[in-house]
Order: structure tokens, then sequence, then C-alpha cells
């Protein structure tokens, strides 16, 4: 029985052995390819440039789609406000003067003529997005230029040297033999040897190309340094300007949240007002129309009183201008929001004690 065993224990460990090479190899495998994901081509100042400006604009068109958004619901609440408003002025509000007034009742009367002040208006600031040049073209014509002033350098100090006369208010090409004597001096001469008139021109040649793609390399590097530069001024003035913007989005979505409270508000005021006229009707038919207020039953003349008062309230909270006039929520206006909640409620309680 031990002999039969023993194979059977040898595949065993056989296949073990093969699953932990398979193993190996497949982590191997991983690790390489987290290698090559993590080796990146550098990325130059100028493709930084652009993705800083790109980041800029998308950063400004944000905050600021955001704010005409919100800007856009609160105009929707600013319409329903006003629509209540208008509501209660020429209906229960009209009414309730019309009543007082047969009842010889004395009250502040206000001018309700004036809409409520809000502003939604948002500072904006421009910020002037610049196209990021890599600056190649303009550095290919400094390269020319360049080029033409290195050639133009050497025919000068050659022409000096083997006594070629070229005249600077006659410029005009030299004969062949005059340019054969320069490019032997530049091949050669300048240093004593005899000269090549092929090893001048291609030193000629050679040196003008070197300078142009100096004066190439040295203006594409500075323009690069300057787009950096510029896209990042861009970058962290449309970060402070995102700031500012989040600033006037929470101010704006205060002036919302004030005018969503006061829709319903008015409502229930307007419920309640037109059931003191109610009582008012009801005063005058069964007491009359009587010259003097006073004159009225106490329990009437308390709710002339409440008519009164709930009017009042109600000409504050609709005169008080829901924003200062640079655009944040008025503070009196927070305060008669408050005080008309505080006095529904009391009406309220007064209803069900």
């Amino acid at each position: 029985m031990d002999n039969k065993n023993e194979p059977t224990n040898l595949d065993e460990k056989v296949q073990m052995n093969h699953n932990e090479e398979l193993e190996d190899n497949i982590n191997s495998q991983q690790e390489n390819i987290v290698i090559e994901d993590d080796i990146q081509k550098p990325i130059s100042k100028n493709e930084k440039a652009k993705e800083l400006v790109e980041n800029s604009v998308e950063i400004i068109s944000k905050v600021d789609n955001e704010i005409e958004s919100i800007k856009e619901n609160v105009k929707k609440d600013i319409s329903r406000f006003e629509e209540i408003k208008n509501n209660i002025l020429n209906s229960s509000f009209v009414q309730s003067q019309i009543l007082l007034n047969k009842a010889s009742y004395d009250y502040e009367q206000t001018d309700m003529g004036e809409p409520v002040y809000i502003t939604l208006d948002t500072p904006k600031e421009e910020i002037k997005i610049k196209n990021i040049s890599t600056g190649g073209f303009t550095g290919f014509i400094l390269s020319l230029i360049a080029m033409a002033g290195t050639t133009a350098g050497w025919v000068y100090v050659a022409s000096k040297q083997v006594g070629v006369k070229i005249d600077p208010n006659n410029l005009k090409v030299p004969d062949e033999a005059s340019i054969n004597k320069m490019l032997e001096w530049i091949g050669g001469g300048m240093t004593g040897g005899q000269g090549n008139t092929l090893f001048g021109m291609a030193t000629v040649g050679v040196s003008s190309l070197l300078v142009g793609y100096g004066v190439y390399k040295l203006y594409v590097m500075y323009r690069e340094h300057k787009n950096f530069k510029i896209a990042q001024e861009i970058y962290e003035k449309s970060n402070l300007y995102a700031k500012k913007q989040e600033e006037t989005k929470t101010e704006i979505q205060k002036i919302d949240e004030h005018v969503q409270q006061l829709v319903p508000l008015l409502e229930n005021l307007k419920v309640l007002l037109d059931e003191q006229n109610g009582k008012l009707q009801r005063i005058i038919h069964v007491e009359g129309e009587l010259e003097d207020s006073n004159n009225y039953h106490p329990t009437s003349i308390e709710e002339m009183q409440k008519t009164d008062r709930l009017m009042e309230q109600i000409e504050a909270l609709m005169n008080t201008p829901v924003t200062t006039k640079d655009g944040k929520l008025n503070p009196e206006a927070v305060e008669a929001l408050e005080e008309a909640k505080r006095v529904y409620n009391y009406y309220i309680s007064k209803i069900y004690s």
C-alpha cells in the first residue's frame, strides 16, 4: 500500500510547485505592468501651461454657470413673492382698509406702491485667457535672421582680411573670384593653412545653422517659461475669482431661502386677514357704522386692533428691502420675517387656546 501512495503524493507536489511558479509569473507580470504605468513621458512647460489655462477656463465656467442657475431659481421665487404680494394688496388688504374706515378706526396708512428691493447683481472680474503659443513660428523667423546675420558677419570679416571692398551704400554680390577668396580664407586661410572653398562654404553653413538653431531654442525656451508664468497667474486669478463667486453663491442662496419663507408666510397671513375681514363685516353689520370706533363693543374693538396689527406686520414684511445695495441679505428683512412668524404663531395659538 505504501508503494501505491508514493506516486500520488509526488504528483501533488509537482502540481503544487507548478501552481506556485504560475503565481510568481503572474505577480511578476503585474509588477512590470505597474512599473510601465508609472513611467510617464515628461510634460513640457507648454503642455503644463495649456493644462493650467484649460483648468482656469473650466473653473470660471463652472462657477458662473452655478451662479446663473441659482439666480434663475431665485427669480422664480421672487416672481411668486410679487404675485402673492399683489394679490394681498389688491384684495384682502384693500378690503381691510375699507372696513376699518367704515368703523371709523384710525390706523396708520403706508405707501405700498414701491416694489421690495431685491438685487442679484454679482461682481464679475474680466480674466483675460491668453492663447498659449509655442513660439515656434517667431523662433523660426528669428533663427533665419540670426543665420543671415552670421553669414553677413563671415562675409564682412573675410572681405576685410582678403581685401575685397564691399560698399555698404551699394550692396551687391561680389564677383566669383572675390567670393572664392573669402571662402578660402574662411576655409583654412584664417588659421594660416591653405584655404579650401568647400570647407569655407561648410564652415559658413554649419556655423549659421548652429547660431540659428541656438536662437530658435533660446526663444522657444523663453516663450515656454513666459507661457507657464502667465498660465500660473491666470490659474491663481481664476481660483480667487471662484472663491469670491462661491461666497456670492452662498449669499444668493441665503436670499433665496429668505424669499422661500416669505411666500408661504404671506399666504398664511392673508388667510388670517381674510378671517379678520369677515369678523369686521359681521361687526359693522350687527353694530352699524359708528362715527367713533370707541363706541363699539370692547370685543369688536379688540378685533379691529387685531386686524390693524396684522396689516402692520404685512406692511413691514412687504416693504422691507430683502437685500442691501451690495447684494447681501438685509438684516432688517430677516428681523421682519422673524417678527411676522411670531405674530402668526401668536394668532394661531389664540385660535386654538
